[in-house]
C-alpha cells in the first residue's frame, strides 16, 4: 500500500510506565510512529478515532498513514506493532482490518 488511501482499523494498549497522560485518539492530533515487531521501519500514522485509553488494557481505535513516501504494505490483518513516541515505546498494537477507501466519484459495478 503506498497510497494513503486506507484506515488501519486496530487494537491497541497503551503502558501506564511509559506515559503521564493517556494520548487523546479522537481529536485528530496524536501522530506518533509505528514500528512493526521485528522490523525497524518506521511508519507515520494519525490516530483518528477510537475508544477512550485505558493504560494497560486493549482498546479499538482508527489510523491513518500520513508519510506519501513510505510503503505501508507490511500493515496487514494481523500484523503486530509498537507505538513509538520520540524513541520510547508508548504502547503496542495489533492491526484487525485495512479498510481501503473508495475513490471518489467512481461507480462501483
Amino acid at each position: 500500500m503506498s497510497n494513503l488511501d486506507f484506515t488501519i482499523c486496530c487494537i491497541v494498549t497503551f503502558f501506564s510506565k511509559k506515559r503521564g497522560t493517556p494520548p487523546n485518539l479522537n481529536n485528530g492530533k496524536y501522530c506518533p510512529r509505528l514500528v512493526i515487531k521485528g522490523s525497524n521501519q518506521m511508519l507515520g500514522v494519525n490516530f483518528i478515532d477510537g475508544e477512550d485509553v485505558i493504560f494497560d488494557r486493549p482498546i479499538r481505535t482508527n489510523a491513518l498513514p500520513v508519510n506519501e513516501d513510505i510503503d505501508y504494505s507490511a500493515l496487514q490483518v494481523g500484523t503486530e506493532f509498537f507505538i513509538i513516541e520520540g524513541s520510547t515505546i508508548v504502547g503496542e498494537g495489533i492491526v484487525k482490518e485495512i479498510f481501503q477507501h473508495k475513490p471518489h466519484g467512481r461507480k462501483q459495478l
